[in-house]
C-alpha cells in the first residue's frame, strides 16, 4: 500500500520532469537580437556575428586559451561555482547542452572537456570566437591566407595549373580581410 501511495505522489513529478526535458525552446536568435535584448532566455540556436550557427546538440571544438594558461571566457561549471579551465583542454570536443541570451551576450553550457569533471560554460560566445577560445567552422582570414600561400607554392612548383590556382584564389578571397 505504501508503495502505491508513493508512486501516486511521484507520478506528477516524473511527468513534469519529462515535459521539462521535451520542452526545449524553438527560438533561434542572431547576434543583433541578443545585443539589443530582443531575445532573452533559453534559445535553441544562435547565429553569430560571422554567420555561424550554433544549435543545442552541436559539437564544438575548444581552441586555445587566450592568455596561454587559462581560458578567459570558458570555465568549468559546477552549478554553485565555476572553476578555471586550463589550456590542457584545448582541442576538446564538447556538445552544446543549453544556450541562453543573457545580459546582451550569448552563454553556452556544454558537456565536460577531455580530462575534466565538470561541464563548461562559455560566458560570451562572440568573445570566445574572436579570441580563438572556441574554434569557428568558418575559415578565418589568417587560415584563408595560409591556404592561399600553400596553393601559390604548389603553382610555383607546377603541381597545380594556373586555372586551379585562380579557382582556389577566388574561393578564399571572400575570407581574407
Amino acid at each position: 500500500m505504501r508503495k502505491g501511495v508513493f508512486l501516486l505522489l511521484l507520478l506528477p513529478v516524473l511527468c513534469f520532469a519529462q515535459e521539462e526535458i521535451n520542452s526545449l525552446p524553438e527560438k533561434t536568435a542572431n547576434y543583433d537580437e541578443v545585443v539589443t535584448k530582443t531575445v532573452k532566455g533559453k534559445i535553441a540556436s544562435y547565429i553569430s556575428k560571422n554567420g555561424e550557427k550554433f544549435t543545442v546538440g552541436d559539437t564544438i571544438t575548444i581552441g586555445v586559451a587566450f592568455r596561454n594558461e587559462e581560458f578567459n571566457f570558458i570555465r568549468q561549471y559546477a552549478v554553485i561555482e565555476t572553476y578555471p579551465l586550463e589550456n590542457s583542454a584545448s582541442g576538446s570536443l564538447v556538445v552544446i547542452k543549453n544556450i541562453k541570451a543573457y545580459l546582451k551576450t550569448t552563454w553556452v553550457y556544454t558537456t565536460h572537456a577531455n580530462g575534466y569533471t565538470y561541464g563548461c560554460v562559455i560566458s560570451s560566445l562572440e568573445a570566445a570566437l574572436e579570441n580563438g577560445e572556441v574554434k569557428s567552422k568558418i575559415m578565418s582570414s589568417d587560415d584563408a591566407l595560409t591556404e592561399l600561400k600553400k596553393c601559390k607554392d604548389k603553382l610555383d612548383l607546377e603541381l597545380i595549373t594556373q586555372e586551379e590556382f585562380d579557382i582556389k584564389k577566388k574561393e578564399l578571397a571572400k575570407y581574407i580581410k
